[in-house]
């Protein structure tokens, strides 16, 4: 949990305890409350804004496919990203990982975190078939992830549509993110034969159009859509 998190939890916690019958216990709530907030640079406004994290990523650079991914997801849920990275020991080894961290109201970080959660997997197997399939390179699966992703994301903004980002979510990308460096992303290379460049990512954006979503609906149950469509 995040430090600004913490605090955020704590201040809600005393502006509850703010409101009760007791006099002398809520304007003791409330005081704290106060002082905790101009200490940390916490506006009331901001009290409503969570962090959700992605699955991690095996690795610590971030691919353009997946940085197109997380472009779009960003645009259907008025949430903004940062992405980080840790080190961990696997088998006596260090291993690096890397994951994105959606930052916005709570409804919306839950659905950015959820529709990478479900559109990710399907994109690592989709790469996994094609690379055995045509025995592909590393540099050609990367072409051919761009073109996958490209096409799921634009179903998955079809579905949910563009959503502004909230004043306050604003205000907080802007107080968090000052001063920090943008993340460097690792781009697609082309392989210098234009057909089979063309022909890796024109795969990618027809195997793309099959990617699907579980969208939860209001009484928690599932509803499986295709993307750009309930099936028939």
């Amino acid at each position: 949990m995040s430090m600004d998190k913490r605090y955020q939890e704590k201040i809600r916690k005393l502006l509850a305890l703010s409101q009760s019958d007791n006099p002398h216990k809520a304007e003791t709530a409330k005081r704290q409350a106060m002082s905790l907030m101009r200490k940390y640079r916490i506006d009331a406004d901001e009290l409503n804004i969570i962090s959700t994290y992605s699955r991690p990523i095996k690795r610590q650079s971030v691919k353009q496919y997946e940085q197109i991914l997380v472009s779009a997801i960003m645009e259907i849920s008025g949430c903004y990203a940062q992405h980080g990275t840790r080190r961990r020991i696997s088998c006596g080894r260090i291993a690096w990982e890397s994951r994105v961290e959606f930052i916005g109201l709570e409804r919306d970080a839950e659905l950015a975190a959820y529709s990478f959660d479900v559109i990710y997997p399907q994109l690592e197997k989709a790469r996994k078939e094609f690379q055995k399939t045509y025995s592909a390179s590393a540099q050609q699966a990367d072409l051919y992830c761009k073109g996958w992703i490209l096409s799921a994301c634009r179903k998955l903004i079809n579905v949910f549509g563009e959503r502004d980002r909230p004043e306050e979510v604003v205000k907080h990308k802007t107080k968090r993110q000052e001063g920090m460096e943008a993340t460097k992303v690792k781009e697609a290379k082309l392989s210098g034969n234009s057909s089979v460049d063309a022909h890796c990512l024109n795969l990618g954006s027809r195997d793309g159009q099959d990617a699907t979503l579980n969208v939860a609906t209001t009484d928690q149950q599932e509803k499986q859509l295709r993307l750009g469509g309930v099936p028939a």
